[in-house]
């Protein structure tokens, strides 16, 4: 029984290097989670300075017909900046149909002014821009519900609800949602 004794000491040894360890991962995780809070805390605090940014859809969104009255080919409507100014450039559009969402690609989007007040490819309040989007073939078709959506590059996306008309007349124009 005397020899014995050494066993329950090292035993022991084991057992509360495990209890150590253990603890150990458990306070790299905790701590882990608690930098990654923290950082996103300071970034809240600091975003928390900037005025909330939003674009504005002014009056109606305008859908034209193609040669053939089998889609809408362009949707034209204007916007303006609510808060900061934004990069036009950065400023993203897509259609939310019933068969999926189409992203509508930067060379399929035309941007003019109404007025520009500083020449500086930022759209600023008090300015409004043009904008003239070409969604692809077949993807408007007649009596289609679908949404615009904006996608300012910070801020909070706009959606506007739009319905295609039930038939078509060649290179007509509809109104087909309201901002």
């Amino acid at each position: 029984m005397a020899g014995d004794d050494g066993f329950s000491g090292l035993e022991a040894a084991i057992v509360l290097i495990a209890f150590i360890v253990v603890a150990g991962v458990f306070s790299f995780a905790i701590l882990g989670a608690g930098f990654s809070s923290s950082s996103k805390a300071k970034e809240v605090a600091l975003d928390g300075g900037r005025s909330p940014t939003a674009v504005m859809v002014m009056g109606t969104v305008v859908g034209r017909a193609d040669d053939n009255s089998n889609y809408i080919e362009k949707l034209f409507f204007s916007c303006e900046a609510i808060g900061e100014p934004m990069p036009v450039s950065a400023i993203r559009f897509s259609l939310l149909t019933p068969v999926g969402i189409y992203e509508i690609p930067s060379s399929s989007v035309v941007l003019s002014w109404h007025n520009e007040i500083t020449r500086d490819g930022f759209l600023s309040e008090g300015e409004i821009l043009k904008v003239e989007l070409l969604p692809g073939a077949g993807v408007l078709t007649a009596d289609i519900p679908f949404t615009l959506i904006i996608h300012p590059p910070w801020g909070v996306p706009v959606n506007v609800r739009c319905q295609t008309p039930p038939a078509f007349a060649r290179k007509n124009y509809y109104e087909v949602g309201f901002g």
